[in-house]
């Protein structure tokens, strides 16, 4: 039973416990990657993994030799544990922990790789600090080469919080590959308490020199005010099903020039906490790991984002590493001394 199964009955048997991969560092801003990762993994009742990737000289230039290498990996240990000791007293069981070394892109989609988890958290920036609307330039290259789902902790400070959901919004542009997030999406309301929010969002035209004749301009005009009546009788229609299963739901229908901007000011306008979303909509290219929307939303949401992956394995573009070489995994060991 993967993070998309519709199935939200506790006492159903499982194969396996659902499991979060959570990456963190050495910043103050992983206290908030840690929050969400402890949170999420409350609602979905899953296992948790604290990764750390320690990045070599080659990478880094900050470590001259074996000593200084040791400092930083014992550093590191002791990091890790304090996060781990703090995430098990949360969750009231034990929690994973893996210290790796490596280029951070390549060593965390090689433990993806091995552990298969659900879902992998991320803070949305790291040592360097924040940037308004822009992810971290690591994150933005690990969301690239995650074969699975992906949940995106954006913070605009380092400063402690208590993630809690209250309005989840959830774009749909009426495919069925962004419906297959509604399961998920409805578990994690129903952790919660949160109210769902369904999004459709009707591109507007605008006159071009293409588009700019009057009786073609009051054509579009008129398909979109038809479209717009088929998208609330749609939405209509699916907050129906959810609200069978105890889910409060609401929808939005709007018209937009920018469809993909229009998503993330409809999240700010109606103070959502959470934004889940589909890998790839209605126009899937499968020879990108996330369309373009997605792309848009991680890249410029300032509220959490889950994407979930709606392609299998096999079906996602092959990631070349070109020249980036890594440790065996679990390696932990010092650079050579000059």
């Amino acid at each position: 039973m993967d993070i998309a199964s519709p199935s939200t009955d506790d006492s159903e048997p499982r194969t396996r416990r659902h499991r979060i991969l959570a990456c963190v560092d050495l910043s103050p801003f992983t206290h908030v990657c840690l929050a969400y990762s402890i949170s999420l993994a409350r609602a979905l009742h899953s296992d948790l993994t604290l990764l750390h990737v320690m990045q070599p000289r080659e990478y880094t230039g900050r470590y001259t030799d074996a000593l200084d290498w040791e400092v930083a990996r014992q550093r590191a240990y002791d990091h890790l544990e304090r996060l781990q000791d703090e995430a098990a007293r949360a969750l009231g069981r034990p929690v994973d922990t893996r210290l790796e070394q490596g280029h951070p892109v390549e060593r965390i989609a090689e433990v993806e790789k091995e552990i298969h988890p659900d879902l992998t958290v991320l803070g949305s920036h790291g040592t360097s600090g924040v940037t308004a609307w822009e992810l971290g330039s690591t994150v933005r290259q690990v969301v690239e080469v995650l074969r699975g789902s992906v949940f995106v902790a954006h913070a605009v400070s380092a400063a402690p919080v208590i993630p809690s959901a209250h309005r989840i919004l959830v774009p749909l542009d009426g495919s069925q590959r962004t419906e297959f997030v509604l399961p998920t999406a409805a578990r994690i309301a129903h952790a919660y308490r949160a109210e769902l929010i369904l999004v459709h969002v009707i591109q507007e035209q605008v006159p071009t020199s293409v588009l700019n004749a009057s009786e073609d301009l009051e054509l579009a005009r008129q398909l979109a005010s038809n479209l717009e009546v088929s998208a609330r009788s749609y939405l209509e229609r699916l907050r129906a099903e959810l609200v069978r299963d105890g889910t409060v739901v609401r929808t939005i229908v709007l018209r937009h020039a920018n469809q993909r901007r229009s998503i993330v000011e409809v999240a700010k306008h109606e103070h959502a906490d959470l934004i889940i979303v589909a890998a790839h909509g209605a126009a899937c290219d499968r020879d990108r790991t996330y369309g373009s929307v997605t792309e848009y939303v991680l890249m410029h949401s300032m509220v959490p984002v889950i994407m979930l992956q709606d392609l299998s394995d096999t079906e996602l573009p092959r990631i070349d590493f070109g020249q980036l070489s890594a440790p065996p995994l679990r390696a932990s060991y010092p650079p050579e001394a000059t």
